[in-house]
């Protein structure tokens, strides 16, 4: 146990070593804790993007967790010339990017602690096993694994100009969206002049034909009446006759 103890030490410690363009291997036991310690300066900005692959044991293959929710990273960023003050305590995916900007210059401890967040209980009570995913619980009982870190140092100006940017793109596209809006206002604006014009015009219509009707039945009521008079007039005559 202890030989083994001591070869897992010393292939952390080979693994950072053989780094690549600042992309760092290393190899870890669930929970345990493993720390880079970076100087940095106030107004820069620290970005790490790592990926968490955990041991099959019986293969000895590294894969991708298939659990995405519950396997992941504690991240951890420390202020070692501030008695270890925590500055950062995040929880992080399997596969994911963190960024942090120092408030003080000086030397800064980053940490990743693989580790599985699954828990059986939820408010209390345990969930039954009809809702728990198999590689939930395959993926929760991961005992080895393999992280990939790449670091970069850069200026915080990049996330000041990203969101310049941003807040620049979201002010042409609402300027856009108020231009259309008053497109739109000013064509319903355009359509409601419109059917009063109609409504005022088909009123007058109604109006007229409905007047003409009155005086062409009421034409006709008296042509009527005059008819019958007519006749009754007549009828008294050849009577008389």
């Amino acid at each position: 146990m202890r030989f083994g103890s001591i070869l897992l030490r010393m292939i952390t410690i080979i693994s950072f070593i053989s780094t690549t363009h600042g992309l760092i291997h290393f190899y870890s036991e669930a929970g345990d804790r493993h720390c880079f310690y970076k100087e940095l300066t106030q107004g820069s900005l620290l970005i790490g993007k790592f990926k968490l692959e955990i041991k099959d044991e019986e293969s000895s293959i590294y894969y991708s967790p298939r659990d995405k929710n519950n396997i992941g990273v504690l991240i951890d960023v420390e202020e070692t010339f501030d008695s270890n003050h925590r500055v950062v305590h995040q929880r992080g995916t399997a596969n994911g990017q963190f960024t942090f900007i120092p408030l003080d210059t000086g030397e800064h401890r980053l940490c990743l602690t693989p580790k599985s967040f699954y828990s059986r209980t939820w408010y209390g009570k345990k969930k039954p096993y009809s809702d728990i995913n198999e590689f939930t619980i395959i993926d929760s009982k991961f005992k080895s694994s393999r992280i990939s870190i790449d670091l970069l140092i850069a200026d915080s100006s990049i996330i000041d100009s990203r969101r310049t940017n941003e807040v620049q793109s979201l002010s042409k596209q609402i300027n856009k969206l108020n231009d259309k809006l008053t497109d739109i206002k000013r064509e319903q604006k355009f359509i409601r002049e419109k059917e009063a014009v109609f409504r005022d015009l088909s009123e007058r219509t109604c109006e007229t034909v409905v007047r003409w009707m009155i005086i062409q039945v009421t034409v006709i009521l008296l042509a009527c009446l005059y008819q019958i008079f007519s006749l009754s007039h007549f009828f008294v005559k050849i009577k008389i006759a």
